[in-house]
């Protein structure tokens, strides 16, 4: 019941939230943080770095979070970058965005819905959620740039 109401709750914030005008622009973003988040889990599930329990079926935790956070997340991060980015704002943002990210992982641990287990910890997980956000933005920026090279050929 837990990953169904959390699924339902970032849904809920995406469509509170979002801006669906935008969404051809920032869905691929959500899209790649759906498929990483589901290759790592699957990686880490081989290699017993964590593991979820109570979602009843196996399938229910990944699949809730692949089509759930994974994708909301990234959609958000981007849809709320900072007009100015200079190095300053952007490391602030990246904070703030690894600290949520970091403090909902921290309840699916207290809840004891997830496990860690060998030598991972919720520390490498805030490392690991640095390096997402620096991949969600960088795939933003260059999808960004070639579609206005793209645009700028166009009128040409």
């Amino acid at each position: 019941m837990f990953f169904i109401v959390n699924f339902m709750i970032v849904w809920l914030a995406w469509m509170l939230f979002a801006d669906k005008k935008r969404w051809r622009e920032l869905l691929p973003v959500g899209i790649l943080g759906s498929a990483l988040g589901s290759t790592t889990d699957n990686i880490m599930e081989h290699y017993k770095l964590w593991e979820y329990h109570g979602g009843g079926h196996p399938l229910i935790p990944a699949l809730t979070d692949d089509w759930g956070i994974f994708l909301v997340i990234p959609y958000l991060f981007i849809q709320w970058l900072p007009k100015q980015q200079t190095f300053g704002n952007l490391f602030v943002y990246w904070f703030m965005w690894t600290g949520i990210t970091t403090g909902i992982e921290w309840i699916y641990v207290t809840t004891n819905h997830m496990h860690y287990h060998k030598w991972w910890h919720i520390g490498y997980s805030y490392l690991a959620d640095w390096f997402l956000f620096c991949l969600f933005y960088q795939f933003h920026k260059n999808r960004e740039v070639k579609e206005t090279r793209t645009s700028k050929q166009t009128l040409l």
